[in-house]
């Protein structure tokens, strides 16, 4: 059975504003289809017991959600695919109410807990405010506009949520009244300001009418400076010490969601940003030393020492969706000054390995080898 609609599937777009899920399912691209299939197959062998909630965070409208799921049934099948038990999901702890997301087990029977996150830049408020963005260009979008189409901007976050219905009464009228030639570019734009947000419509001529087509054809949002270690620092920090004193090593999985991303920005949130320090040798020679600030999560504030030690390593991968995984390759990161170490796994990503007090990096393969699809899917 799958876990999408059973519905006819005509559209081969992502229209402006519609939710990851909602493009996966309507969708009518033979790639679409073959992601679906993966999908409902890998919840096919999810455990039942647990299956009904994680369906419902993939299928939200809230993309936030929809990848966050994913994620978790992503790290599941990679753990099988590698060798590895996982013997509870959301395992109870003594000590606490928080459960993490996995306890596993290598094929040694070495035990150790699994935690998923994703680093994105945004804060819960951030992605309420884009939910309700996503909601309000959704309707723009859907809104007849035979003989036009819009130039969308958008300026501002939306504090509430925006009214839809006043929002798309407003516009029809607007629509309504434009010239059917190309004069429409003239006329003076459509503004609808609320709750924070600014939405600006001009209108263009299509060059013949489309009374079926999207209304949105150019689209200008916001830009955002993206700091990627300062990004992944906050999400990996909240995880650190989450669970308290754990009885097995404890491994966070982290999906940076940005483009920006990169392993470096990763191991600069762990160990501290890198700078270079020049000096002067005793026969006045010039020394160029490559360090560390003491502001990493693993060695840090407030005077430069190892911290967060239950936090036994990090596996690092970059925007990992339902699409694009099989070209993604990961790192495995251990933490030097763990309180447990971790133990040998076999998953098959890069890794970074301790030599005394350094670290040498060995290489791995891209996701579709570890897992089992074609190096080229969903395209082929």
């Amino acid at each position: 059975m799958s876990i999408f609609d059973d519905i006819a599937r005509t559209s081969t777009e992502l229209p402006v504003g519609e939710a990851q899920f909602a493009y996966l399912n309507l969708s009518g691209r033979p790639e679409a289809a073959r992601v679906r299939d993966n999908v409902d197959a890998w919840f096919a062998g999810y455990p039942e017991k647990r299956r009904d909630e994680l369906i419902a965070r993939f299928r939200s409208a809230i993309d936030d959600q929809h990848h966050s799921a994913f994620f978790e049934l992503f790290l599941y099948q990679l753990m099988l695919a590698r060798g590895c038990k996982v013997l509870e999901i959301e395992p109870t702890l003594p000590h606490t109410t928080k459960s993490p997301d996995f306890l596993a087990e290598n094929s040694a029977q070495e035990r150790f807990y699994v935690e998923a996150v994703q680093a994105s830049g945004l804060s819960s408020q951030d992605v309420a405010a884009r939910a309700r963005l996503s909601t309000a260009l959704t309707a723009i979008d859907n809104t007849p506009s035979p003989l036009h189409f819009l130039d969308l901007t958008v300026s501002g976050s939306a504090g509430q949520p925006l009214s839809i219905k006043k929002l798309t009464t407003a516009l029809k009228s607007w629509i309504a009244s434009l010239p059917a030639d190309e004069t429409a570019k003239d006329v003076p734009p459509f503004v609808w300001d609320e709750h924070g947000t600014k939405i600006e419509l001009r209108a263009w001529a299509r060059r013949k009418p489309d009374p079926t087509g999207r209304a949105i054809g150019i689209s200008r949002t916001p830009v955002r400076r993206i700091e990627p270690s300062q990004e992944i620092r906050p999400a990996l920090k909240k995880k650190a010490a989450r669970y308290g004193k754990l009885d097995h090593p404890y491994l966070v999985a982290l999906n940076g969601l940005s483009a920006h991303h990169s392993e470096e920005a990763v191991i600069d949130a762990l160990l501290g940003t890198p700078f270079v320090r020049f000096s002067k040798g005793p026969n006045g020679e010039e020394i160029v030393e490559e360090l560390r600030q003491p502001d990493g999560i693993w060695y840090g504030p407030p005077d430069g020492q190892p911290q967060n030690t239950r936090m036994s390593g990090v596996l690092a991968l970059k925007r990992i969706d339902p699409w694009n995984f099989c070209s993604k390759t990961g790192l495995l990161i251990p933490n030097p000054w763990a309180a447990k170490p971790f133990p040998k796994l076999d998953l098959g990503t890069a890794e970074f390995v301790l030599k005394g007090n350094q670290y040498e990096r060995v290489d791995g393969k891209p996701m579709h080898g570890l897992i089992g699809l074609p190096a080229v899917w969903p395209e082929a």
